[in-house]
């Protein structure tokens, strides 16, 4: 497995965590759903949408300006987002070689200030950051009175094992 190949692979980790996620959230009662830790945990998602968008946006050489980092958006426009965002990800994701990972990325913080980061560690840090905040969404969701999600990454390939 190539470098590239494992980032292929967390690429489809992150649309089946993303996919767990959402569902955790429409466990969540009705009638929780006004309360902090729901609203919070729809907010955090969204965040993770937004996140992937710009630093694709980054990678590609383009701005792209985020005004609310946490919005509280419907479950409908979280689902849209976050298929938008794996499209988005999954076709960068197609082309892209082992060599290219070394490729140096000049961009600004939302603050404005700027760096620069391999390819290689921006795409960690991209992956990383969502798995973070998942398990943030699941500690919120189960204190919401939903069901949390299972995400960790060894639960999209767990396989009997042979005897």
């Amino acid at each position: 497995m190539t470098l590239v190949d494992h980032f292929r692979t967390l690429q489809r980790y992150e649309t089946w965590a993303n996919d767990l996620a959402l569902a955790s959230l429409e466990s969540v009662p009705q009638a929780a759903r006004g309360g902090t830790q729901f609203v919070r945990a729809v907010q955090v998602l969204a965040h993770n949408q937004l996140a992937r968008k710009v630093w694709l946006a980054r990678i590609n050489g383009r701005t792209e300006k985020v005004d609310d980092w946490f919005p509280q958006w419907p479950i409908a426009d979280l689902r849209k987002a976050c298929a938008e965002a794996d499209a988005a990800w999954s076709a960068f994701l197609a082309d892209l070689k082992d060599a290219d990972l070394a490729r140096a990325i000049r961009y600004s913080s939302s603050e404005g200030t700027g760096y620069e980061s391999t390819l290689a560690e921006i795409m960690t840090h991209v992956y990383n950051h969502s798995t973070y905040h998942r398990g943030q969404i699941a500690r919120l969701v189960s204190e919401a009175g939903g069901k949390r999600a299972a995400s960790d990454f060894i639960g999209m390939s767990l396989r009997p094992a042979a005897h």
